[in-house]
């Protein structure tokens, strides 16, 4: 007998639901599990890379303190840095650590002016009354261990003190102008041998001497621009460096601040001590025609102008900045970019602006790139031996350059400098791939991070260029 008579025969279709729901459940289940599992990694992997982040901030950190006192390790740590999270701020910190293997104590004779010639090879230093004539071509061989330390002439003759120098670009033509009002003229062909040519002095009234503040020469030297501290801006023809001859003036409201001169004499570049900053036609029959005035939105106290006269840099106490003059009559303004110096005391450029060197009451002068000049980019901070510069120079090529304070002078080789940038990894590694952090240091430095993210647990040391990248 199969079935009991009422009993209720099992329905097929009900159970085809329970296991229909059981499925959609689990599979319900399992998203969720899913889901869960990957927000728990996005939330684990986000502070692991904010760990990571803090982490590099603070090696980088320690790098910058270590760097006068212990050069080796703030190497170490500013790579640990890069290799932990690359970022700007820990490639500019490795940066600037890699740019002060390329400096030298040139002199600790404090130098309110510097000048270099194009090529980088004749250098001018200016101490009180007197400005010293440097020959470089020892001072940047490799392959020469002991440097110079004697100038190889002193140029001599000035009553009171010198404060401001310009070279010709050629080196053998050079301007020094003094407080008492009088810029000497200088022939330079031999360096050991310098002859004194002429002298200007600028006029006088009955209670003051009209000191010079700032004088400018054509890159050929046949074109000097003297500026006094009454305001007036006078051109000279110094094709006769035996016989200046006067070409025009130029009157402005208060004392200059600051002079360019472009490669070819035909244009000039001001700062007056109330902040205009305004460009001359020289080329006009005198007076010089004024084509442009250039503002910033503050008061501004430096101007520098290329070699070439197409690019002008304009700045204040916290801005500079970048004009074009490929129409000389119609300036276009490229950038303004903020500068971390409190205060601006001098620029340099290159032949063609596309490199910028500007100092402050800093121990560091900084480096900026101006290749694109709407978007200038820091390429390294240039740490000296004074703790503040007051002058700086470049060569035409951005190869060469000095920093000047009261604390003395400083050279600089950056000719590998852009190949240090763009390879910045290699560059720390190459020749040091030994480099190394040991516990007790990244204990001391790295806190409680677990060395094992970074390197092998059995190590004793973390080689710093095998450190694991990030992977986020």
């Amino acid at each position: 007998m199969n079935d009991l008579p009422g009993a209720r025969q099992a329905d097929p279709r009900g159970n085809v639901r329970w296991r229909t729901s059981a499925i959609v459940l689990a599979a319900c289940l399992a998203v969720c599990l899913v889901v869960a599992g990957l927000a728990w990694k996005r939330e684990h992997d986000r502070v692991s890379a904010q760990e990571r982040v803090a982490l590099a901030h603070g090696l980088a950190l320690h790098a910058a303190e270590l760097r006068d006192a212990d050069h080796s390790t703030a190497r170490n740590l500013g790579l640990a840095a890069v290799k932990i999270h690359s970022d700007g701020q820990t490639r500019a910190g490795l940066i600037d650590t890699l740019a002060r293997e390329h400096s030298s104590e040139f002199t600790l004779e404090a130098s309110s002016e510097v000048a270099l010639s194009g090529d980088g090879r004749i250098a001018l230093t200016g101490h009180g009354d007197e400005v010293s004539v440097w020959d470089l071509t020892t001072w940047l061989d490799p392959k020469i261990v002991e440097k110079p330390s004697d100038r190889v002439a002193a140029l001599k003759g000035h009553k009171e003190n010198v404060g401001a120098v310009a070279l010709s670009f050629d080196g053998r033509t050079v301007l020094t102008g003094d407080d008492d009002g009088t810029t000497i003229v200088w022939d330079l062909t031999d360096p050991a041998k310098p002859i004194r040519m002429a002298a200007v002095v600028n006029k006088r009234d009955a209670e003051y001497a009209n000191s010079v503040e700032a004088v400018a020469l054509s890159r050929d030297g046949r074109t000097a621009m003297i500026a006094g501290s009454d305001g007036d801006v006078t051109a000279w023809d110094l094709t006769d460096r035996s016989r200046p001859a006067r070409l025009s003036m130029t009157a402005h409201a208060s004392s200059i601040r600051d002079l360019g001169l472009s490669a070819d004499g035909a244009i000039a570049v001001t700062v007056e001590n109330k902040g205009t900053v305004t460009l001359w036609d020289l080329t006009a029959p005198s007076p010089p025609v004024k084509p442009a005035d250039l503002a910033l939105p503050a008061k501004s106290v430096a101007a520098a102008m290329s070699t070439d006269g197409r690019v002008v840099l304009v700045g204040n106490a916290r801005q500079v900045g970048v004009w074009n003059l490929d129409d000389r009559s119609r300036p276009v303004n490229a950038a303004v970019f903020d500068v971390p110096l409190a205060d601006m005391y001098d620029m340099a450029l290159t032949f063609e602006g596309k490199t910028a060197l500007l100092a402050g009451p800093s121990d560091s002068a900084i480096l900026w790139d101006l290749s694109a000049p709407s978007r200038p980019a820091r390429i390294a901070a240039l740490k000296g031996y004074s703790q503040e510069i007051n002058s700086v120079a470049l060569s035409a090529d951005g190869g060469i350059a000095l920093t000047a304070g009261p604390g003395g002078v400083s050279l600089w080789n950056l000719k590998d400098l852009s190949e240090v940038v763009a390879n910045l990894e290699y560059a720390a590694c190459l020749g040091h791939t030994g480099a190394e952090i040991s516990k007790a240091d990244w204990a001391r430095y790295a806190g409680s991070a677990d060395w094992s993210d970074y390197g092998e647990e059995d190590w004793d040391t973390l080689a710093v260029c095998l450190i694991r990248p990030d992977s986020t």
